[in-house]
């Protein structure tokens, strides 16, 4: 899954391989889950970056 959601954050279709391997654990429905919750995190994050929501106070932090 790890290398499906980096294609996908790289905006590049999923290889062959890269499907075969998600199929293996994974239907077909449940795969189109995991690429619209990829779409939908990049676009809360992109509102959230361009209205410059403050942060959330009890929010865990990304190590910079």
């Amino acid at each position: 899954m790890i290398a499906a959601v980096d294609a996908l954050h790289h905006a590049r279709p999923l290889s062959d391989q890269e499907y075969s391997s998600l199929s293996a654990h994974y239907d077909h429905d449940q795969i189109l889950e995991i690429m619209l919750l990829c779409g939908f995190y990049r676009t809360v994050s992109y509102l959230a970056n361009a209205l410059a929501l403050p942060l959330e106070e009890k929010a865990a932090r990304f190590p910079v």
